[in-house]
């Protein structure tokens, strides 16, 4: 994701190491230009606080949040009453992207954010089944968006098997977040072009590798 936010801040090809390559070697004759750039970080943001920007503004849901970033006061106005009302935006998060577009999204810690969502309407960012609908919408939009790519990070499924299960099982957040999970998992899962990290198992056996191969024998 950091790789991305780079590769898309309008920097010179030059000064970003390998790019050059990258961009010869997968046939592209440049990178498009003035690319808005939207960072939604789920532990960064609160269901419950709505946040007031130095517009004026005030932002109460994810879709919120996002239309903000994409343009300004002028893009929020286009999902403000269903910012206040926390329901879903529908087609609109489609005419945004195309509006403000090309446009790179990208959303990390979602399920940590999710999974403080409750069943009733209760909070300024809506309800748990709501915000489902809004993820669905929203990857359904990218899709049909003419130049949009939404990059989503989800933690990692092999907690069942791994002996570190522990550990993972805190990053996704007990039984709420794995409900939270196993939803995006479903909505995303539709329309996603995946790219798997190492697991657990192959980071452990990587590190051990490493280590191992710099350590010097005894004489």
């Amino acid at each position: 994701m950091l790789a991305l936010y780079h590769l898309f801040s309008g920097m010179p090809t030059g000064e970003l190491l390998g790019i050059d390559d990258l961009i010869a070697s997968a046939e592209i004759s440049a990178r498009p230009d003035h690319v808005k750039r939207v960072v939604l970080v789920g532990n960064k943001i609160s269901p419950g606080n709505p946040s007031a920007k130095e517009d004026g503004t005030v932002v109460k849901t994810l879709w919120g949040e996002l239309a903000w970033q994409l343009g300004g006061k002028a893009g929020f106005d286009k999902v403000r009453q269903d910012n206040e009302r926390a329901t879903n935006p529908g087609d609109t998060l489609r005419e945004l992207m195309n509006e403000y577009g090309p446009c790179l999204i990208l959303i990390d810690e979602w399920v940590a954010y999710a999974r403080q969502l409750h069943d009733d309407s209760d909070l300024p960012a809506g309800s748990f089944e709501t915000h489902f609908s809004f993820a669905q919408t929203l990857t359904e939009s990218a899709r049909a968006a003419n130049c949009c790519l939404l990059v989503i990070s989800l933690p990692s499924s092999d907690t069942t098997t791994s002996p570190h299960a522990q550990s993972e099982d805190e990053e996704v957040g007990g039984l709420r977040g794995r409900a939270a999970l196993a939803r995006l998992k479903n909505v995303i899962g539709r329309v996603e072009s995946s790219w798997t990290p190492a697991s657990t198992e192959e980071g452990f056996e990587i590190v051990r590798h490493r280590h191992g191969s710099r350590t010097r024998p005894r004489l």
